[in-house]
Formats: structure tokens, sequence, C-alpha cells
């Protein structure tokens, strides 16, 4: 039982960022970039990283692309070391509960993340996005950021699709979002994957 509630919510997920990819081919500071956004910096047998900054009007600001040739690191639930520079995905907190329900087994809550991030940075990427409104990264400071993974092999029985690493933690209740000092939510983007989440913890206790 335990088993078919992990995959329902794996099918529902997926089904939530497949329709989400209908959204933007242009770049956008915010929305979810679609597949064929992210297929413009596919080259074959390569990786690539794109990293976009925005500026305050929302309008691309700088662009980055570059291979990618050493994995992702994977360091918490909201940090992620790409070729050697540290990232945080904005607005979130690592790891609410130590232990979380994962492939239907009780999990370290970093060790899922990590099991679960490299399959996907690692494994099945060939673009990854992340993107930030941070005009000019200061020394000592992760950039604050939402990333994004082309996966799939592009064909009929693997098409691709886009992984959103932000959603993606706070759906699996690996990262929490976090709230400011009037307790406003620093994500409302995310408050829907964090309601379909709990839907699940509730299921997988039950």
């Amino acid at each position: 039982m335990k088993q078919f509630f992990l995959l329902a919510a794996l099918l529902l997920h997926g089904t939530v960022l497949s329709a989400a990819d209908l959204g933007t081919n242009e770049p956008h500071p915010f929305e979810q970039p679609s597949t064929a956004y992210l297929q413009k910096f596919a080259k074959p047998g390569e990786k690539t990283f794109v990293y976009e900054r925005y500026d305050a009007r929302g309008g691309l600001f700088q662009r980055d692309v570059t291979a990618l040739t050493k994995p992702v690191e994977v360091k918490s639930a909201t940090e992620r070391v790409i070729s050697g520079v540290t990232y945080r995905l904005r607005g979130l907190a690592a790891c609410p509960k130590p232990q979380i329900t994962y492939k239907a087994e009780e999990w370290d809550c970093t060790k899922a993340v990590r099991d679960y991030d490299d399959a996907v940075y690692n494994t099945r990427a060939s673009v990854v996005l992340c993107k930030t409104l941070v005009l000019k990264s200061q020394p000592g400071v992760p950039d604050a950021v939402s990333c994004f993974a082309l996966v799939g092999a592009g064909n009929a029985n693997d098409p691709y699709s886009v992984s959103y690493d932000d959603d993606s933690m706070v759906f699996f209740d690996m990262a929490a979002i976090g709230r400011n000092k009037d307790g406003k939510s620093l994500r409302p983007d995310l408050e829907h994957a964090s309601d379909l989440g709990k839907q699940f913890q509730t299921d997988e206790a039950n």
C-alpha cells in the first residue's frame, strides 16, 4: 500500500510539473521554463549549466552557459555545488524533520535528498538551469537561486520533462517554505506543492 501511495504521488507530481511545462519559452525570473527553452542549450554528449541573473524589473541581466564537467554536489536540501560554486535554493529551509518517508521507507532527510537529486542532476539531466535575482555575487555568500533540469532522452519512451528542484524539495518534505517576520510565505509559488506533499505524507503515515 505504501508503494502505491508513493507511485501515485510521483505520478501526480509529474503531472503537475508537466502542466507547468506548458509555460514560458522566454526568459523569466520566476516561472518554470519549458522543455523547448531548455533544449536550446542542450549539446549532444554534454551536460550544460546555464546561469541567469535577472534585474528588479524581471529583465534578463546576464546569462552564462558553460559545460558541466563535474557532478553536482548536494550538500543539503537547499545547497547545491555546481562547478565548484555553492548556490542556495531561494526562500527555503532544509529538512524541517530529520526523518522523512521516501521510497515507502523511513530515511534520513539529507540522505534522501542526495539520493533524489543525484538521480536528477547527475544521471538524467542534460541541461541544468539556475536563476537568481542577485546581480553580483558576494564573497562567501551563496546566491539565492531556483534550479531546473532538463531530464529524459527526448524520445517516445523517455520524453523530455523539466525537473524543478525547489518544488520537489517542498513536495517531498525535504525543505520547508521560509516565512518573513510577519509570517508571510517567502515562496507563495510553492504553497500548492507543499499542500500536495502534506496529503502524500498523511497517506503514507496511514
